[in-house]
């Protein structure tokens, strides 16, 4: 190797080979993809195949084994200058280079190594390994170079960049250098619209740098150009930061230690209803530790809003002083061992088992981990640790955590724990009442509090937002806005942005809908579709009805169909209705399209459609189709007096007596409609 110590390979622009001063031209651009196949793998034979594969993909030409050959020969020819780097075997070809001088090789070493400086908390080193790896980019990755191969490693390159570029300016960010990164990031924004984080470090940085009111027109800038163009508002992080910036958190304005999670056990709550049989499951083993020193392990499973923390709060009330409490976030799994650290100290870090122990000494302890999905493996590790050191002393560990993020090694602990898991379902309906009663002002009516159950599925979360808006004045509605919005869209940030853009079609498609429904909608293949439903019915946000899909909660689906712009809801509500239309979907799935999509259904062939198949229609539903239908503007004759018919029939049956209008004000035709959506409405004007 020491003969081509002159060569370097540039993959991340420039020349691709260069020995010494100049440049080494290597040919063709087939030619140059199987060079960088090579460099990408400096030091390692690959073999025949390989390189056609990569070059050509899964349709090679028949003679490609000779043009590998003939490419091999020539770049070999073309690198003499620089000594015989390429060399040949059985096993293939391999660039006999050491990895520091192909610049994509550097790149990936320093990025680790601003990763390791990172758990080790040493920020400026790890700036500087971040600006050194940024520096081996002189343009394009792999330009011009073409192939299957090398459009799946640009595309990776790519990501890594965007990624070390984020990086670099968050530490840049954290170690005070706002005011030179203003522009930088003005420019990375442009070119990545979509990305949050970039977006929210330059309005922190034009606000730490003075520039108030131009952070908050970045913020506009941001919100519009994101909405614009995914359909979905920007996450709570980013929304956030605008009421930071106008209270001016002080938070905001400089270098800070990441705070720790430590925190006391919370107050009861004032209004704490239900889960009875749960909190006594968890008080046996409080009784157990307090009465005979005998350690446990708990852990309690539960979606976003059913109410972990209270819970926990209203079991450990009694037991105060003798409980540690650590919340995770997601900035936890950043440091390794954080967890650990925030409730027993750094001396926990050397020594768990003694540390423990010695606490332990001074009596029952109990140990609190909210939100595990948030924790760093190592911490996971410890907590695993801690599990078993509850078998020989007087420690009852609790966990919680939601279904998502899903990460592998809190999957492995959740499915070998042998300890006691409690799960928090959600409302009954007792239950339901019982918080209206402790949370309202005013007293809902049994119809109120079977809408709210319904609506928000039992979730205590949804449940006590819901009744806050009622009891402030806001009557029921299935349109959710203000608090309650927010409260759920903090509820679904750990989605991914796919997952949610296809959450928002699928909300389109009614009570339940098919994979192949939500192809149709979203102009995708259904095989495409799979990771996004996946990961929804992971988060519990889906559920399976044999092989139709369904939004388990009713106001998530509400929240998902709010993020499409209401003149462009109805208008897709038409298109889905046509489609199911045209594949004979049943009678009362189109129907629902038609519902949806408001009041003007413009469309000509619905008219007929209604009328041919309103015998298939629930009552309710083709009253209250039929009456949007016959205010229609595009109507004829004709088609206006068939569907006022129709309505006519369905309002006042055959078998009872048609009253005179004006003498029986109650049962005009709106009077009448608003009777058959509701039986209980009164009989008088």
């Amino acid at each position: 190797m020491d003969e081509v110590s002159s060569l370097t390979v540039r993959l991340l622009g420039g020349s691709p080979a260069r020995h010494g001063d100049g440049e080494i031209a290597l040919g063709p651009a087939q030619r140059q993809a199987v060079f960088a196949t090579l460099a990408l793998h400096a030091g390692q034979f690959v073999s025949r195949r390989e390189i056609i594969d990569a070059v050509w993909g899964e349709r090679p030409p028949d003679s490609a084994t000779g043009i590998v050959y003939t490419y091999v020969s020539a770049l070999r020819r073309a690198l003499e200058p620089a000594g015989e780097p390429l060399v040949a075997s059985r096993a293939g070809y391999r660039l006999d280079l050491p990895k520091q001088q192909v610049d994509v090789h550097v790149f990936e070493a320093e990025l680790d190594r601003a990763r390791a400086h990172r758990l080790d908390g040493a920020h400026q080193r790890e700036l500087e390994s971040l600006r050194s790896a940024l520096g081996q980019w002189r343009g394009s990755a792999l330009d011009g170079i073409p192939g299957p191969f090398a459009e799946t490693q640009r595309a990776r390159l790519n990501e890594l960049r965007l990624s070390a570029l984020e990086r670099q300016a968050e530490v840049a960010l954290r170690l005070g250098e706002h005011r030179e990164l203003v522009d930088e990031l003005a420019v990375l924004v442009e070119r990545h619209p979509l990305r949050e984080g970039l977006h929210r470090m330059l309005i922190t940085a034009l606000f730490r740098s003075g520039r108030q009111a131009e952070a908050l027109a970045a913020f506009d800038r941001a919100r519009e150009t994101i909405i614009e163009r995914s359909g979905l508002e920007p996450g709570p992080e980013l929304l956030d930061l605008r009421r930071r910036i106008l209270n001016d958190d002080p938070a905001l304005h400089g270098r800070q230690e990441r705070p720790r999670r430590t925190q006391a056990v919370p107050a009861r709550p004032s209004a704490f209803v239900g889960r009875e049989f749960e909190l006594g499951r968890l008080r046996r083993h409080l009784s157990a530790l307090l009465d005979e020193g005998r350690g446990g392990t708990v852990w309690l499973d539960g979606e976003a809003g059913s109410g972990k923390s209270a819970f926990l709060a209203e079991a450990l009330a009694t037991v105060r002083s003798r409980t540690r409490w650590v919340v995770a976030d997601e900035l936890s799994g950043a440091v390794p061992m954080s967890l650990i650290a925030d409730c027993l100290g750094a001396a926990a870090l050397d020594d768990l088992g003694k540390t423990v122990t010695e606490l332990c000494e001074d009596g029952p302890q109990v140990l609190v981990f909210e939100d595990l999905h948030w924790a760093d493996e190592e911490s996971l590790l410890a907590w695993q640790r801690l599990h078993r050191l509850t078998e020989r002393l007087p420690l009852l560990l609790i966990g919680s955590a939601r279904p998502l993020p899903r990460r592998r090694t809190l999957d492995v602990l959740r499915s070998e724990f042998d300890g006691e898991i409690v799960p928090l379902p959600p409302f009954d309906g007792p239950a339901v009442a019982a918080l209206a009663e402790e949370t309202m002002a005013r007293a809902p009516g049994d119809d109120f509090l079977r809408f709210a159950a319904e609506y928000t599925a039992g979730n205590a979360g949804y449940l006590r937002e819901l009744f806050a808006e009622f009891a402030d004045g806001h009557e029921p509605d299935t349109a959710p806005h203000g608090r309650l919005s927010a409260v759920v869209e903090t509820h679904l940030a750990t989605l991914s942005v796919p997952g949610k853009r296809t959450l928002s079609s699928a909300a389109l498609l009614g009570s339940s809908f098919t994979v192949a429904d939500l192809a149709g909608v979203t102009g995708r293949e259904p095989r495409s579709l799979t990771g996004a439903v996946e990961e929804a019915l992971a988060a519990h946000v889906l559920e399976a009805e044999g092989e139709r899909l369904r939004f388990r909660v009713p106001l998530v689906r509400a929240v998902f169909a709010a993020n499409t712009p209401p003149a462009i809801r109805a208008v897709l509500h038409q298109e889905i209705a046509t489609t199911m239309a045209d594949s004979g979907a049943p009678a009362d799935r189109v129907a629902e399209q038609l519902l949806q999509a408001g009041d003007e259904l413009t469309a000509p062939w619905i008219p007929r459609w209604v009328l041919d198949n309103v015998r298939a229609l629930s009552a309710g539903t083709a009253v209250e189709l039929l009456d949007v239908l016959s205010h229609q503007r595009n109507l004829t004759e004709e088609q206006h007096e068939e569907l006022t018919g129709e309505l006519a029939a369905l309002l006042l049956p055959e078998s009872a007596a048609v009253p005179s209008w004006p003498t029986q004000p109650w049962c005009t035709p709106l009077h009448a409609l608003a009777r058959v959506r509701n039986p209980s409405a009164p009989r008088t004007s």
